[in-house]
């Protein structure tokens, strides 16, 4: 194995990390860097269907020439997801189920739709045995997460913007796993992504309109402050999703949660900005979610942007106000831009 900082983690530590992209070369990459898995969703399928460099894909003949609009998309999302969910089955097999996951998204338009999120979510379970439904931490997303768990089927909460998500949804997979034990299904693993990256996007933008001076670094340490807070409450949960941290946006919160149980997804990006720090400057290798963070910057935010106080608050969210919750809203409509663009391949 190679002797990269991401390497160290994921062979020192209980922390794991999956590829978050679909692009072929990073993802040989990553697995040569101890990575367990692939994430994809809408954008990130869009840019291997379009990419002019090698990709492997499925036929264009694997796609049902009879669908159309969303099914088609689906069925795209098939030629990027099932190649790699190939790849990854020697891994899924080697560890008994634990890794070794592709992980696809269905429609995020369709956020509030119980029937089309469940009706996507079993096509792309039918992908493979070792690919992850994405599923919205939505109101209906969250009852579509139980419903997939109680029939056995790996899922990945998404979308999950504040720490009241990531509990809704431990909650409806524990009720969902409970009722596939009723059954005699036996659970499918779980991974629940707090797309901590999407959240400081949106504390960002609410920075610059209301002209409330926090800097880039208070955000970055606010949001890395709840996936902790995360860590901790789940920390008694063993039979809950285990926390996904997603969409970092500096290298070093990558390091202020390593050492932690937890199985990230970071973006080549993030990769290639850990190999150059730790090239030039040298990444101790420590365990760092034992390191204080600054809790002045983290006052700061949660005084200056009331948003960030109901995203911090493990309760600070009910579930009827995931979807109108404005880093909720802010993230689906990323992901919905790009759904639109598959619609057009």
């Amino acid at each position: 194995m190679s002797t990269s900082y991401l390497a160290w983690m994921a062979e020192n530590t209980p922390s794991r990390y999956c590829n978050d992209s679909a692009l072929t070369s990073t993802i040989t990459r990553a697995l040569d860097n101890g990575a367990v898995g692939v994430t994809t969703n809408a954008p990130l399928s869009y840019e291997a269907l379009t990419t002019s460099e090698p990709q492997d894909l499925d036929p264009e003949s694997s796609v049902d020439a009879s669908a159309t609009g969303d099914e088609r998309v689906v069925e795209l999302l098939g030629r990027v997801v099932r190649p790699i969910a190939r790849r990854l089955m020697p891994l899924y097999e080697a560890s008994d189920g634990l890794y070794g996951y592709a992980r696809s998204q269905v429609q995020p338009s369709a956020s509030h739709d119980y029937d089309a999120q469940l009706a996507q979510g079993l096509a792309i379970a039918e992908f493979g045995p070792n690919v992850m439904v994405k599923i919205p931490g939505t109101e209906s997303g969250v009852r579509v997460l139980e419903e997939l768990a109680a029939r056995g089927i790996p899922t990945t909460a998404t979308v999950c913007v504040s720490a009241s998500q990531i509990l809704a949804v431990a909650e409806a997979y524990e009720r969902g796993a409970e009722r596939a034990r009723q059954a005699g299904i036996a659970p499918a693993r779980s991974t629940s992504a707090f797309v901590m990256g999407r959240l400081q996007d949106y504390l960002a933008i609410v920075n610059e309109k209301e002209n409330k001076g926090l800097a880039t670094e208070d955000l970055e340490e606010a949001v890395v402050a709840v996936a902790r807070r995360l860590l901790d409450a789940l920390a008694d949960r063993p039979g809950a999703p285990v926390l996904m941290p997603a969409a970092f946006r500096h290298p070093r919160q990558v390091t202020l949660l390593a050492g932690a149980p937890f199985e990230a997804t970071i973006h080549p990006k993030i990769q290639d900005a850990l190999i150059q720090w730790d090239a030039e400057s040298g990444i101790p290798r420590e365990s760092g979610i034992s390191a204080p963070l600054d809790q002045t910057r983290i006052d700061r935010v949660l005084d200056a942007i009331p948003d960030f106080a109901r995203a911090y608050e493990l309760d600070g969210l009910a579930p009827h106000e995931f979807d109108d919750f404005g880093a909720t809203k802010f993230t689906l409509s990323g992901f919905s831009a790009a759904w639109d663009q598959l619609r057009t391949l």
